[in-house]
């Protein structure tokens, strides 16, 4: 997986400012692994440094979705978000809403497959979403 630029760098290159509040949670973002809720955000940005308010997350990170820096993945439970990387498909659990990420290359043949069955060319930005249930919900 390739580096994210800084987060001011990303902010910069997609027409925002950077205030406190988008450097702070472009910064959580580009380091998480993980999809995160506005809840997670706030949560974790609450534990590492001066307080966010919470609609403040949530009015970024639909900001930087509408700008194209981040991405969102709905499903059931909250709406999860990360910052665009290298392209990436999504297995979303039914039950508990965890999303994980699974690297584009690995469903290039799946891909190529749902395009001659259907004639449907996904763009760039499309992904697959596979929804089923999480090792622990499954237990």
């Amino acid at each position: 997986m390739t580096a994210l630029p800084e987060p001011r760098d990303l902010l910069r290159r997609h027409g925002l400012r950077c205030t406190p509040g988008r450097l702070q949670i472009v910064a959580l973002f580009s380091a998480s692994a993980c999809h995160l809720s506005v809840a997670e955000a706030w949560e974790e940005l609450s534990r590492t440094g001066p307080a966010v308010h919470p609609t403040t997350v949530y009015r970024t990170l639909e900001t930087l979705t509408a700008v194209g820096l981040t991405h969102a993945v709905h499903g059931p439970g909250p709406t999860r978000y990360c910052v665009r990387g290298n392209p990436h498909h999504h297995v979303v659990c039914q039950d508990c809403g965890q999303v994980a990420a699974l690297p584009h290359e690995r469903l290039t043949e799946a891909v190529d497959s749902i395009e001659e069955l259907t004639g449907l060319r996904p763009d760039a930005s499309g992904s697959l979403m596979v929804y089923g249930r999480c090792a622990p919900c499954s237990t």
